[in-house]
């Protein structure tokens, strides 16, 4: 693969051709896009995915960050520490899930606009698709951002800053997602929770797991309450292993 300092210049490139406040932000959107396309592929061919490929990206993201000179600066933030701020703040910023509008269809709009029955219905049916279709996708990049937050905690990532500082995100916000998605009425938020959780408790001192055997117990009556068994084996593939 490319080593570390190469994909450092390529970034620094980028930054100085296009500067910002936050100029990391269209990369780490690139890495999202690039771990979600590395774990979609490995799905496909072995029929599930361990999220190794969310872990071997940030890696690579971070051993290039540790070339960024002073002059990269992302929110603040600058030099090596740069690259952890920007992945922590896009994590919080996709840790929070947003239900998709509810659709609004008018049976008298095509008629009175002198557009045929047929045609409306038609197009309503079109437009229910795609509204299907792009809640779907908004689903499974939720969750991928869930398993990338997982990653970056197990990685230690979310508790990297400079001296001084004080923006890292740190364990306690990753608990603190973990213990609230579990109580909302979406399920697509489950999933994400699950998958973080089983970060937080990898990372946890052995001497205090025992206290998420209650959360875990939640997690399980809320999945016992899916009755599709389609959604079951979602969040049972995000659940396994532990």
């Amino acid at each position: 693969g490319v080593d570390p300092s190469t994909i450092s210049g390529l970034i620094q490139s980028y930054v100085m051709a296009n500067p910002s406040a936050t100029p990391l932000t269209p990369v780490v959107d690139a890495l999202f896009d690039a771990i979600a396309t590395a774990e979609s592929q490995s799905s496909s061919r072995n029929g599930y995915n361990n999220g190794r490929d969310a872990t071997s990206f940030l890696q690579k993201f971070y051993d290039a960050s540790t070339f960024f000179p002073s002059t990269v600066i992302h929110a603040g933030i600058a030099g090596p520490f740069a690259g952890p701020r920007a992945l922590q703040m896009r994590i919080r910023k996709h840790s929070t899930w947003t239900p998709s509008p509810s659709p609004h269809f008018s049976s008298a709009s095509g008629i009175s606009s002198g557009q045929h029955p047929g045609t409306q219905s038609s197009t309503s049916i079109a437009d229910e698709m795609q509204r299907i279709a792009v809640d779907r996708q908004r689903r499974k990049d939720y969750i991928q951002w869930a398993k990338i937050h997982a990653a970056a905690l197990e990685l230690g990532l979310l508790t990297l800053e400079p001296e001084s500082s004080n923006f890292s995100t740190g364990r306690a916000f990753s608990e603190m997602v973990a213990r609230d998605a579990v109580w909302e009425q979406d399920e697509v938020e489950w999933v994400a929770g699950i998958c973080i959780l089983r970060a937080v408790i990898r990372t946890a001192d052995r001497r205090w797991r025992d206290e998420y055997d209650g959360l875990l117990r939640a997690y399980e009556n809320r999945w016992k309450e899916i009755k599709d068994e389609a959604r079951q084996t979602i969040v049972t593939v995000s659940v396994i292993p532990f």
